[in-house]
């Protein structure tokens, strides 16, 4: 039942309104809730008198809350959450549909719709205070808050060790759950399945039982708030195989800055790593495209080495002889160009998919030159507002548009070679990688999601090794994740229901 609170109305003049807002939003308590009513009054005479009713609810991680009578609450009117440790402050016609914005009014019937699932910290508080500022047609402060039902937050974590581990020798894996929420929670199931080619060889746990035919831990004992479950076994590593098709676009800095002998070291990384079957398969699930981008401005920008072509047995041979006749494109280097023709060739190809795995590696020496603008062609465009590292922003978030990205399997890299601007560093690793943060490798990260890095090469003479490790990592590395798949009480917050970790089998 909603309970009104008359004594917490203030009404003040316009100045000393704002000022009070600012630090009672500073000082408000916590709550979490399921239903919120707020009875919000004024009193221009100094005695109070109802205005409105703000009935509040969550659905689907929204925060609802719904004008159910009194006068209308203009739609300028500041709104302050805070839970937990977090304070927000929005504006009430920011989170209206279209026909509430039609006379700027919060009227009777109308919602103000918050996504919470934004901040999905407010199901571990206990408590929410929400206030309103409402400056027509006479500054007053309206606040109040409800209690509402416990909420159930699971999480799984899994962790690997060692993370490298050689063919044929032991690795353990822990997968741990924990109950975040403040309701007990039993009925739980975990799916674990193992790669075909991993040996089970047994387990433990501190409750339930797993097995390996299903890949199902379950009959976990129920989970106590704060408390966890944990599941500890081991595995023989063994060859894995590849199960989804991975399209690997390479976009090559050819500009002006790009020397012969340079070029020379280039193609043979290409060659040595490609034409490696322990490194780069050759059974049909990866398809290579190669671009080559630099220019000067009315001249080409942009050019494809290598189309779209799935490495076999019985391709590796004109891939390779392809990159072995790789060339320069003398003057600037054209990155969003490069971007532009990349995704546009990739997403022509037979195969392509947003359900295929996609892997971009930008190798450069430098940041972006030249302006290319999403228009239908890969000609330099002229600045207009736009300098050449934006525009290539702006091509590489095209890209990964179109190529449906998701960071649980794809993934842009940048190789940086003889960076002589020590500012590009930090482009490459903060705006161009993806997904962000970015970080520097090696060591390579094994978390999911994955993150995108930048690996340097201090010159021309270190790219093929380089070349060998990064491609060594993206194609040699097998995703293992867990799920919560059941669990006796519905959990609001998904985003930490599944966790992963890669390994990367090392040969002997």
């Amino acid at each position: 039942m909603p309970v009104k609170r008359t004594n917490h109305l203030r009404t003040q003049n316009h100045g000393l309104a704002e000022l009070t807002a600012t630090l009672l939003l500073l000082g408000l308590l916590v709550i979490t809730f399921v239903a919120i009513t707020y009875m919000l009054f004024s009193a221009p005479q100094g005695s109070p008198t109802p205005v409105a009713t703000i009935t509040g609810r969550l659905v689907d991680n929204n925060l609802i809350l719904e004008h159910t009578g009194g006068e209308p609450i203009d739609l300028n009117a500041s709104v302050g959450i805070a839970f937990g440790s977090t304070q927000l402050q929005i504006q009430a016609y920011d989170y209206v549909d279209t026909n509430t914005k039609k006379d700027g009014l919060w009227s009777f019937g109308e919602q103000v719709i918050y996504p919470l699932y934004m901040h999905p910290e407010y199901l571990e508080s206990q408590q929410i205070e929400v206030m309103i500022l409402n400056n027509e047609p006479a500054s007053s402060i309206m606040f109040c808050s409800a209690v509402i039902e416990p909420l159930s937050d699971l999480s799984v974590e899994v962790t690997v060790d060692p993370q490298s581990p050689v063919i044929g020798t032991p690795v353990t894996f822990t997968i741990t759950v924990h109950n975040n929420g403040n309701i007990n929670v039993s009925d739980i199931k975990i799916h674990f399945p193992l790669p075909v080619g991993f040996t089970f060889i047994g387990y433990t746990a501190t409750s339930g039982a797993y097995d390996n035919s299903t890949g199902l831990w379950e009959n976990i004992d129920t989970i106590q708030p704060g408390e966890s479950a944990v599941l500890t076994m081991t595995v023989i590593v063994g060859q894995v195989n590849p199960d989804k098709m991975t399209q690997i676009l390479i976009l090559l800095d050819g500009s002006g800055s790009i020397r012969k002998q340079d070029l020379d070291k280039i193609r043979n990384g290409f060659v040595t790593a490609i034409g490696n079957e322990s490194i780069f398969p050759q059974d049909g699930y990866v398809e290579l495209t190669v671009i080559l981008f630099g220019g000067n401005a009315g001249q080409l920008t942009c050019k494809v080495v290598l189309n779209p072509t799935v490495v076999t047995n019985e391709t590796i041979d004109s891939v390779l002889s392809t990159l072995n006749t790789i060339t320069t494109m003398p003057g600037f280097a054209s990155t969003s160009c490069g971007f532009l023709l990349g995704c546009d060739t990739v997403t022509a190809s037979s195969i392509f998919t947003t359900a295929n795995r996609h892997m971009v590696l930008l190798i450069t020496d430098g940041k972006a030159s030249l302006i290319c603008n999403i228009d239908g062609d890969y000609d330099a465009d002229s600045p207009q507002g736009m300098d050449p590292d934006t525009a290539a922003i702006v091509a590489r978030d095209y890209l990964i548009d179109q190529f449906g990205m998701n960071p649980m399997d794809d993934e842009i890299d940048v190789l940086a070679v003889h960076i002589t601007d020590e500012t590009a560093y930090d482009w490459f690793k903060d705006e161009v990688v993806w997904p962000q943060p970015g970080y520097f490798a090696p060591p390579f990260h094994t978390e999911l999601p994955l993150q995108g890095f930048v690996c340097n090469a201090t010159d021309w003479d270190q790219f093929p090794n380089v070349f060998k490790n990064i491609m060594t990592n993206a194609l040699n590395r097998v995703k293992i994740s867990a799920n919560i798949v059941q669990a006796s009480a519905t959990d609001p917050k998904k985003v930490n229901n599944n966790d992963g970790v890669y390994i990367v089998p090392q040969s002997l």
